[in-house]
């Protein structure tokens, strides 16, 4: 099967709305502050070249541009980093219902929508399905700002279970980026059911 026709189900699927609501309620996600974001994920400044044996793929690498008669197709690069470690650089956007092992990273600062406009997703067709080798133990977090994540890439469409949402790319992480976010989504998690504290 051709790499296009693999993908085509997901860069259709992931502009089509998507229920965000858990059993018909708002669901809150806990936030961290950009000085709480451990280095091994914030980006602060100019980034170095990634690491040993690990490509650097941005998000306008992806797809052939400019866009044809047939949408977005997979780049060259994309299709010959399959089953390669990236380091990719975006935006976290938590997942609806809440997720302990996954989440989207996005070109744009953006949200899943769960209030108002609960079927309308302004998520871009190009995001990211992330996915840690293990849970978190927690919450995925907002995080503020740019991360980095290092990662061995998967080519082809794939739904995730729990959301609905179909990706065409996912990137599971490796194990130091999974540690430091196991330790901020924790830590997130005990800030949000700390009550505040009063003078």
């Amino acid at each position: 099967m051709s790499l296009l026709r693999r993908l085509l189900p997901g860069l259709i699927l992931a502009a089509l709305p998507v229920f965000v609501h858990a059993h018909g309620e708002a669901v809150s996600i806990p936030s961290v502050a950009a000085r709480d974001v451990p280095r091994a994920l914030a980006v602060r400044g100019e980034l170095g070249a990634p690491p040993r044996g690990v490509v650097e793929l941005k998000f306008g690498e992806l797809f052939r541009m400019p866009v044809g008669p047939l949408g977005l197709e997979p780049s060259d690069k994309l299709a010959a980093l399959d089953g390669r470690r990236v380091r990719m650089v975006g935006y976290v956007v938590p997942l609806y219902p809440p997720a302990e092992d996954r989440f989207l990273l996005s070109p744009l600062a953006v949200d899943i929508g769960h209030e108002d406009e609960s079927l309308a997703d302004n998520i871009p067709p190009s995001a990211v399905m992330v996915r840690l080798p293990e849970s978190a133990g927690a919450t995925i977090p907002r995080i503020p700002g740019l991360v980095q994540l290092t990662g061995t890439l998967s080519v082809g469409s794939r739904e995730d279970a729990a959301s609905g949402r179909v990706s065409s790319v996912q990137l599971t992480l490796d194990a130091p980026v999974t540690r430091a976010l196991r330790r901020l989504s924790r830590e997130a998690a005990r800030s949000a059911q700390t009550p505040p504290h009063r003078h």
